[in-house]
């Protein structure tokens, strides 16, 4: 994991659950959420509530999960946007030739996200939409159940992330 994924589990004091997939995490957090809303599970003192990704992953690794905890009230937004105070983004599932939700000098450019033959090393940027592949989640992920889709909840969230970025970026590779 990332120096800032590390910063933010010891920033909101919860531990590291080691699972492998994005789709299979979200939908632990998802399940975890229904434990929450089932009484099964207290959410101040439950884990699973959060998962943050600031490494690549493409769209087919977040369509279905997303939908899935969507459908029970949770949200998958960009972590680009999360950081950014009122700001919700969602990746675009809109069939493209460019990657809809590129942003210029954001991402560093990596063997999974890159269109380019030979990758720069050390890493770079991508500078040019072209240099990118379409389906790549390039800004970051937060996901979160529907106990945390409230104000306080995205609130205290978006705190946690915030102070953890400011002691260790976001990858965003």
């Amino acid at each position: 994991i990332s120096p800032f994924v590390d910063t933010l589990i010891e920033e909101l004091e919860v531990p590291r659950i080691k699972a492998g997939g994005a789709g299979n995490k979200m939908m632990m957090l998802l399940q975890q959420s229904i434990s929450i809303a089932n009484r099964e599970a207290e959410p101040k003192t439950s884990h699973g509530h959060l998962y943050i990704q600031d490494r690549g992953v493409s769209r087919w690794d977040t369509c279905a999960a997303e939908a899935c905890l969507e459908a029970f009230g949770g949200q998958l937004l960009k972590l680009t946007e999360f950081l950014d105070e009122n700001q919700d983004g969602y990746y675009s599932y809109l069939a493209s030739q460019t990657n809809l939700d590129f942003i210029p000098d954001t991402a560093n450019l990596t063997k999974y996200n890159s269109n380019l033959q030979d990758i720069p090393s050390p890493a770079q940027k991508a500078q040019d939409v072209c240099e990118v592949k379409t389906y790549a989640n390039l800004c970051g992920l937060v996901a979160f159940g529907k106990e945390f889709n409230t104000q306080e909840g995205r609130k205290y969230l978006r705190d946690a992330i915030r102070n953890a970025a400011a002691i260790n970026p976001p990858s965003l590779d």
